[in-house]
């Protein structure tokens, strides 16, 4: 399939010629097509019960005790995905095959926060560890780089509801291209799950599946993990404060959306010398660790007094009424689902998740809430995927295990 790359990038590059007031919708026969693929990594079952008893959380070895009897092939998938100015991207994603197994149920994990364009699955299976095992459990596991990342270069549009769920949704299409060029037979069992920006992803392409996409997919159970739903909520719990630990999560939301609608003025929202570095800073080189030392935690710093104010008041008319746009707090979920928070979460509000539970269940939506006590934004994660398994479990007889 190499030939068929050049041929769909020429096709890209004249869309790309139009200016955005003459887009036509892309064609539904191209969007989620299978453009090219390449096997990666191959890893028998003993390797991988020893990288799992060897991660960095002790907790990782008792989840997959005994589970791990399935060696992985890993494939870089690219494909066609649509943007956030309505022309087609090409995105990339990893698949992991178990071997020796048939009949897979599907697993798409949404990963976590993540501004190095290198770290990614597709670059590196172990980036996406929960993926390589789940299908060392049994699933045919399926993880998306997100636009702006692995073979992406453009920005990477940050907890921007549509290109996130069109990003999922059309990779799942190409993965399962992909399982009948393999032979690989899936059942109609679809799971989705994912932690911090990964919740909110995970909790978009639920959504747009739910909404528009129920004939295509059979959505079995969805458990978006520590996302911010409510974009609105979360930078007003953000910035009624002096500081905030992440400053990079702040950046690359402001940044992201300045460059998807259009904006072009960093002043606006940055003091210098931060509105002068922050293209920079999010260049795809560098991870937000990275980031986070070039910007001060202290909001007061970072932001202009003007900004600031206007959010704290809400009479902000650029930045609010988009995060407003992009908040998931406005449906119902028709699948089972499951939220997952830590009640001290000290990066993405808990509020969160008791907004959305409170939303969906007055609705009359099958959805639970589970609170990890004193659980941080780091500490949380493996209470969670400890709790999730058996849910997991009780839809399938497959096993597997997820991640941020």
């Amino acid at each position: 399939m190499k030939g068929n790359l050049k041929y769909f990038l020429l096709i890209i590059l004249l869309f790309g010629c139009e200016r955005s007031s003459d887009v036509i919708a892309p064609l539904q026969s191209e969007v989620g097509k299978l453009i090219d693929y390449e096997k990666i990594a191959a890893y028998d079952s003993e390797l991988l019960k020893t990288l799992a008893s060897e991660y960095d959380d002790a907790s990782i070895s008792k989840i997959t005790s005994g589970k791990i009897i399935y060696g992985v092939e890993v494939y870089k998938l690219i494909y066609n995905t649509v943007g956030y100015d309505n022309k087609i991207e090409l995105a990339s994603g990893v698949v992991f095959i178990p071997l020796g197994v048939n009949n897979l149920s599907t697993i798409s994990v949404q990963h976590g926060t993540q501004a190095n364009r290198n770290r990614v699955g597709s670059v590196n299976p172990l980036f996406a560890f929960e993926g390589l095992i789940a299908a060392a459990l049994g699933y045919y596991a399926c993880e998306p780089d997100y636009l702006g990342l692995g073979f992406s270069g453009i920005v990477h549009p940050y907890h921007h509801y549509q290109t996130s769920a069109n990003t999922v949704i059309d990779f799942l299409r190409a993965a399962r291209e992909f399982a009948k060029i393999r032979n690989v037979q899936l059942d109609d069992k679809l799971f989705l799950a994912g932690y911090s920006e990964g919740g909110y992803v995970t909790m978009a392409a639920q959504r747009e599946i739910e909404l528009h996409y129920k004939n295509e997919f059979n959505l079995t159970a969805s458990a978006p993990m520590a996302g911010a739903y409510d974009l609105e909520l979360t930078a007003g719990k953000i910035l009624e404060n002096d500081r905030y630990p992440q400053p990079a999560f702040l950046a690359y939301l402001i940044y992201a959306y300045s460059k998807i609608y259009k904006w072009n003025d960093l002043n606006y929202f940055f003091n210098e010398p931060y509105a002068s570095a922050i293209p920079g800073l999010f260049d795809g080189s560098k991870n937000t660790g990275k980031i986070n030392e070039s910007l001060p935690t202290d909001l007061n710093a970072l932001l202009t007094p003007e900004f600031l104010a206007s959010i704290r008041n809400k009479t902000e008319k650029r930045l609010l009424p988009k995060l407003k746009e992009n908040s998931l707090i406005n449906w119902t979920p028709s699948t089972p689902t499951r939220l997952y928070h830590g009640g001290k979460d000290d990066f993405v509000p808990v509020e969160n998740s008791y907004m959305a539970y409170d939303y969906f269940s007055m609705r009359g939506a099958n959805v639970d809430l589970i609170i990890i006590p004193n659980g941080t934004h780091y500490t949380s994660a493996i209470p969670a995927i400890i709790d999730l398994i058996p849910w997991f479990d009780s839809f399938s007889q497959a096993r597997f295990y997820v991640q941020n």
